[in-house]
């Protein structure tokens, strides 16, 4: 079934094309492009989180060979941060090995470069049809509520920046980031003074909701000289 209509019967699709190769990025987003389907492009993983941030998404095509982080790390942790996403390995590494590395780190589908893009339109299509939310055993996050779920099953509320800042933690590489990168993310207006002190108070906050979801003492610990880590796992649900 082509892709229009499997969007015409599911709803709107959003796709991230994660590609350094500025060409093939442009490409892939200008096909896949049409009513219902809204495709962004990023060429690492910092513009892949950033592009999140704004607003998430259903389906990820994502290179191997990135600059920084590469697409197998980046792989494991949106699949970690996200179940319900659809996953999509684009790749010019052809060796058997190199395909189950893929499918170990998360992906629903590994593609060879250069695609055949009516195979790449069908397995988005397919795709679409049957992603389906996997349920977590551990904590939920639920960003649009405000909500996070203990894997008791008791709901707990979140201000809004709770959620952002649990959301950013959850997000980020090793669940860990620097006081200094997590201000600046939370703290739009650049008032660090005043973030600098509402920022351990909101820990504070957030280590009581989450007491009873894990065994670990402090579920956002101190890393001495850098900033905090998320000590237990989150799924997102943007």
């Amino acid at each position: 079934m082509p892709l229009t209509d499997v969007v015409a019967q599911t709803g709107p699709l959003d796709i991230i094309v994660v590609e350094d190769h500025d060409l093939v990025r442009l490409e892939l987003v200008d096909f896949l492009s049409r009513p219902g389907v809204q495709v962004r492009g990023a060429d690492d993983g910092e513009v892949l989180e950033s592009l999140l941030r704004q607003r998430h998404a259903d389906i990820l095509v994502m290179d191997l060979n990135l600059p920084g982080e590469d697409g197998l790390s980046l792989c494991r942790r949106m699949r970690h941060a996200f179940p319900e996403i659809g996953l999509i390995m684009l790749t010019a590494r052809v060796m058997p090995s190199d395909k189950t590395a893929g499918y170990q780190s998360g992906a629903d589908v590994y593609l060879t470069k250069p695609p055949n893009v009516g195979e790449l339109e069908a397995v988005i299509a397919n795709l679409a049809r049957r992603i389906r939310r996997r349920v977590a055993n551990g904590l939920q996050l639920d960003v649009p509520r405000q909500q996070l779920t203990l894997p008791t099953g008791a709901v707990t509320y979140l201000t809004l920046l709770e959620s952002r800042l649990l959301y950013e933690l959850a997000l980020a590489p090793e669940r860990k980031l620097s006081t200094e990168v997590l201000m600046l993310r939370l703290d739009p207006r650049q008032e660090q003074p005043r973030m600098r002190g509402t920022l351990p108070v909101t820990i504070s906050r957030l280590r009581q909701k989450m007491v009873t979801a894990s065994s670990e003492l402090e579920a956002i610990k101190a890393v001495r000289g850098i900033g905090y880590q998320l000590t237990v796992a989150i799924t997102v649900r943007a």
